[in-house]
């Protein structure tokens, strides 16, 4: 289940055959849609435009068609919910919004103010995103797997037959374990400390589980002979060095029976150039920095607010007053 918003501590278990997403604050100028007002000689109109994560939901959607081609009595597929805290009477525009843009999406839920953790546990969510960072630090605490979403500065053309996912490393697919030793202690022993854990899988992080629902689809492909004509592609961006700490991540993976497309390892290098190529419909990051960098070369970035990363922008300690803001 993906839930669109306007293990140990991630280990919920998704109903069976069912991967829901859910999209918060899916009203005005919400991460799906955005109602612009333009005027006109005789008044004022709104007209529906799409926000960032349009892109991702409508590849979602295709995902769902070449499942229900290849298997059409299988109701394993993606279930997208949008939510919003906005009172019921938000119904009919929401369904006008997804009728104008042909969206097949079936589940509301309105709040009414009310928070929606609650109900994302009702769900059994796979993945919530919002651009409300309280909502999704309130998720993420919560053990669901969550992110804020954020505009990109210039717009790209994405894929609209492929679903591509893009996953930062520490802090998002995996706990931020080995983030901590760089912040303490420096890079000279984190590197050290990775070679004599290598076979020690990693702690899972925030992003693990919807990784695992994206892995469960792939196999279905692979099983009717369709890996090269796969309509989900997966990509590790991490800043890690592949010869001095990539081993580890590598066999974490293994670990986990989980397969990744495609691992970029980047040794500290820029996020945005690679990214630009990539060209995914979601890029999750727990650093802001690396959002923005994402941001800037047009890629949708969601950030996760997990982990020691938070209490540091661009490897420096923000100072505790700045961090309340």
């Amino acid at each position: 289940r993906v839930v669109v918003s306007d293990t140990a501590k991630f280990g919920i278990e998704p109903i069976p055959n069912t991967y829901r997403v859910i999209i918060a604050d899916a009203d005005t100028n919400s991460i799906l849609f955005t109602l612009k007002k333009i005027l006109l000689c005789r008044g004022e109109q709104y007209v529906i435009i799409s926000g960032p994560a349009f892109p991702f939901v409508k590849a979602l959607m295709a995902v769902n068609e070449r499942l229900r081609n290849l298997y059409p009595d299988s109701e394993e597929l993606f279930d997208i919910v949008l939510m919003t805290n906005n009172h019921a009477q938000v119904g009919v525009r929401l369904i006008n919004s997804i009728n104008h843009y042909d969206l097949t999406i079936e589940r509301f839920c309105m709040t009414g103010g009310q928070s929606p953790i609650g109900y994302l546990k009702a769900y059994l969510t796979n993945l919530y995103l919002s651009k409300d960072s309280k909502k999704v630090q309130e998720a993420i605490e919560e053990g669901i797997a969550a992110a804020i979403m954020f505009k990109p500065d210039v717009e790209s053309q994405l894929s609209e037959t492929q679903l591509r996912v893009a996953f930062d490393g520490d802090a998002v697919l995996f706990s931020d374990e080995s983030e901590i030793i760089v912040k303490q202690h420096g890079l000279d022993t984190f590197f050290e400390h990775e070679k004599q854990h290598e076979n020690k899988p990693l702690a899972q992080g925030p992003l693990k589980c919807f990784l695992e629902a994206l892995g469960k689809l792939q196999k279905k492909f692979y099983a009717k002979n369709e890996r090269l004509n796969c309509p989900i592609r997966t990509f590790l961006v991490t800043a890690r060095s592949a010869a001095s700490s990539g081993v580890r991540v590598l066999k974490t993976l293994r670990s986990w029976g989980l397969e990744i497309d495609e691992a970029l390892f980047l040794a500290g290098a820029p996020k945005g150039p690679l990214l630009q190529k990539i060209r995914p419909h979601i890029f999750f990051d727990d650093q802001m920095f690396h959002i923005e960098g994402a941001k800037e070369m047009g890629t949708i970035a969601a950030h996760v607010p997990y982990g020691i990363g938070q209490k540091y922008n661009k490897g420096k300690l923000i100072e505790p007053e700045k961090q309340q803001k």
